[in-house]
């Protein structure tokens, strides 16, 4: 059992446990009341998370999810990249939602500074791997590589803050000889590189007062008696190291690395706690083991990026229901997308769709030392029950008994009017059975729908001991 020093606060870790978009934000929302602070700690732009409620949808990207618990502070680690353009657009859109972040945000002065240079080189290299375009890879490269040609590769803020028109004039140098390398010297590319630097020095002095100079600040807080959430971008298949080489992200996406990029000693930690969700999916290149439609979806998903195919365009076109109804994988795929809305929160782009893997899952909860798991998107489930599986279908280790994809009893969308534990249809308990025993940790809730109150939880995190 965890011993927590009663002078001290403490950290737990939240990660998702898959390919990304497993709905961490709605997690972090519904925890985040009984905590100080949340942080991050990895990432940058790249990472998408949603929040519904009742004013709209949210979609945050580098601000931490606990924008609307007033008394919460926000904490954006070292091991971050910025995008000083992205941020003062995200602090706008949460301006305009009537949430204020004076003195709440934090950023520390260490993180790394998305520059145009590196824009330009992922919009060049992004199709290979599937990048979302922000900059991530070639930010975190420069970050390694130091210096190239007598110059600094790698700016954090605390270099832009001490001298802006000094970064604006290195920005510019590396960009142009970029440019000028690959091709790319054209007029609309100096427009728009122009474009951005000219606004550069605004967005500097817009985020000036929430930059962080001390890199105690974190560990002070909690000494003091703070209590810390750590949420991970993206997910744990996706770690520059442990995932599928070269379809990842460029951060470390594992737990431990919290204590590294979120700037706190690891002896505060408590708990890790992992996200999943019950339809799987995965935006990007890569292996997906329980892929439905296998590498024929894989290519139609590789074709729908190339050419803008997305939301609109598969609802115009397809009749859902036939689909639903389809003995063909791919076609099933496409059906579970179009009624789960597994579109890219910011592009909009199709996302590939899979069965539940947990082999995959209990992989990685002992892997990265997960202690519970909310398993989100269960309400799904149901949409399993009038399709070729009869049932919903699950990946397991193959046995000799037992191929690797297991099929348990469905339940119906009308019995999920529930509100407590104890009156969830018995099909969906013994379904939570079932993926405790196969994963080897506790289920504490399911995510039973996209708004913030639509969670079934089976205990508080506070219950639990090792």
């Amino acid at each position: 059992m965890t011993v927590v020093h009663p002078t001290r606060g403490y950290a737990d870790v939240l990660v998702g446990l898959q390919y990304g978009d497993e709905g961490k934000a709605k997690i972090i929302d519904l925890l985040a009341p009984d905590y100080d602070i949340v942080a991050r700690f990895n990432g940058g732009a790249n990472a998408g998370h949603t929040i519904d409620t009742p004013q709209g949808r949210v979609v945050l990207q580098q601000v931490p999810c606990a924008i609307f618990q007033p008394g919460t502070l926000l904490y954006i680690g070292s091991g971050c990249a910025v995008n000083l353009w992205k941020l003062v657009a995200e602090l706008d859109q949460i301006a305009a939602h009537g949430v204020d972040l004076t003195g709440r945000l934090h950023v520390s002065d260490r993180a790394a500074v998305v520059q145009p240079v590196h824009l330009i080189v992922d919009e060049r290299n992004s199709a290979g791997i599937g990048t979302t375009k922000n900059g991530m890879g070639p930010c975190y490269a420069d970050r390694a590589y130091r210096m190239r040609g007598g110059a600094r590769t790698n700016l954090q803020l605390r270099d832009v803050l001490a001298d802006p028109a000094g970064t604006v004039a290195a920005m510019r140098a590396a960009a142009e000889a970029e440019l000028a390398a690959s091709g790319g010297d054209t007029a609309a590319a100096h427009r728009d590189l122009e474009e951005r630097l000219t606004s550069f020095a605004a967005c500097v002095e817009r985020v000036r007062g929430y930059v962080q100079p001390r890199r105690t600040w974190l560990a002070e807080q909690v000494g003091a008696g703070a209590r810390v959430l750590f949420e991970g971008a993206q997910s744990m298949m996706l770690d520059v190291v442990h995932g599928d080489q070269p379809y990842v992200t460029a951060s470390h996406t594992v737990p431990a690395y919290a204590y590294v990029g979120g700037d706190l000693p690891p002896r505060f930690h408590r708990y890790t706690i992992g996200v999943a969700k019950a339809v799987m999916s995965r935006v990007g290149n890569g292996p997906f083991p329980s892929e439905l439609g296998a590498e024929r979806s894989a290519a139609y998903f590789a074709q729908a990026v190339s050419t803008g195919r997305g939301r609109a365009e598969e609802h115009a076109e397809f009749d859902v229901q036939l689909l639903r109804a389809s003995t063909d994988e791919l076609e099933l795929g496409i059906a579970m997308r179009m009624l789960t809305h597994e579109y890219g929160s910011g592009t909009g782009r199709p996302r590939r769709i899979g069965i539940l893997d947990l082999e995959q899952l209990r992989e990685m909860v002992v892997a990265v030392g997960v202690d519970v798991v909310y398993l989100n998107k269960v309400d799904c489930l149901s949409l399993y029950g009038e399709t070729m599986f009869n049932g919903i279908p699950v990946r397991v280790p193959a046995t000799a008994e037992h191929g690797a994809t297991r099929v348990l009893p469905s339940f119906s969308a009308a019995q999920l009017d529930a509100a407590r534990p104890d009156e969830l249809p018995l099909e969906l308990l013994e379904f939570r059975s079932f993926v405790e025993r196969e994963i080897g940790v506790p289920v504490i809730g399911f995510g039973m729908g996209p708004q913030r109150d639509q969670i079934t939880q089976f205990f508080r995190l506070g219950e639990y001991a090792h």
